[in-house]
């Protein structure tokens, strides 16, 4: 029965993503003003793209704290990072673009994904490229769209969260838009609370490979997740590095609070 489950999963996943590279298509030739318009019309079918995908994997999704994410008002989005299927539950809820690598861009069938759910793609190494991508980032802000940054840079292993990394917070300086912070934790897995080593199935880090990752998700009958949104950042009269630090405190904290029993 497990392995009925998993094909079925995998012709779903695979129907999905057929269908995801077709609307893509047909969102970015669409005529727009603008790279921010076209955004716009690719976040769209991404968000499509993610839900179905959570529908497949039997991914639940609690928000906590919603009253938070004020709809009138768009964000700089913040977030722990430990796995693929937090950007499915972020695109699927929040209506965001993702900032990503340009390392992730030029990997085959990831970064067509990337580049079709509207991602900014970045090359953090380098600061001399990031004078131009900030500016980037800064004026789709301001026109009122909303970004994802994962300030660790890249997946940590659940055990405890990676050092932010602040460059690219500058964005939120330059444009004036509120930090949302966010804590992802994943609970149940199965039907069972989630342990350390189930961090092995829910990851993707330290290089572990893509196919091999979603089958051992393809196997699993469930994934529950919690996302708590925590307290807005104000970045009025502030520089990038106390945006950091007060979004780490607040990020860190919760996460550690989550991880106990765990570890």
């Amino acid at each position: 029965m497990k392995y009925v489950r998993v094909v079925i999963k995998f012709f779903l996943s695979l129907i999905t993503l057929v269908l995801f590279f077709i609307s893509g298509c047909i969102a970015f030739i669409l005529p727009a003003r603008g790279m921010v318009q076209k955004r716009r019309q690719l976040m769209v079918v991404a968000t499509w793209g993610c839900r179905a995908m959570l529908k497949i994997l039997n991914v639940k999704v609690i928000i906590k704290n919603k009253e938070r994410f004020e709809s009138e008002k768009n964000w700089y989005i913040m977030g722990n990072h430990m796995s693929y299927i937090d950007i499915l539950m972020l695109l699927a809820n929040f209506h965001t673009l993702f900032i990503t690598s340009k390392e992730m861009g030029s990997k085959p069938v990831l970064g067509q994904i990337c580049f079709f759910g509207g991602c900014f793609f970045v090359e953090r190494r380098k600061i001399t490229t990031l004078g131009e991508e900030i500016p980037r980032i800064a004026n789709t802000l301001k026109k009122g769209l909303n970004i994802t940054l994962f300030p660790e840079g890249r997946c940590s292993d659940g055990r405890g969260l990676l050092p932010f990394r602040s460059a690219l917070i500058e964005a939120a300086v330059d444009s004036g838009v509120d930090v949302l912070p966010l804590c992802i934790m994943y609970t149940e897995i199965s039907g069972r609370p989630v342990k350390a080593s189930d961090f092995m199935t829910i990851g993707y880090f330290n290089g572990l490979p893509f196919p091999s990752q979603f089958k051992k998700m393809l196997m699993e009958k469930s994934l529950t997740a919690e996302i708590e949104i925590l307290e807005p950042v104000k970045t009025a009269g502030k520089d990038r590095k106390e945006i950091k630090n007060e979004i780490s405190e607040k990020m860190n904290f919760r996460y550690n609070s989550y991880l106990e029993g765990r570890i």
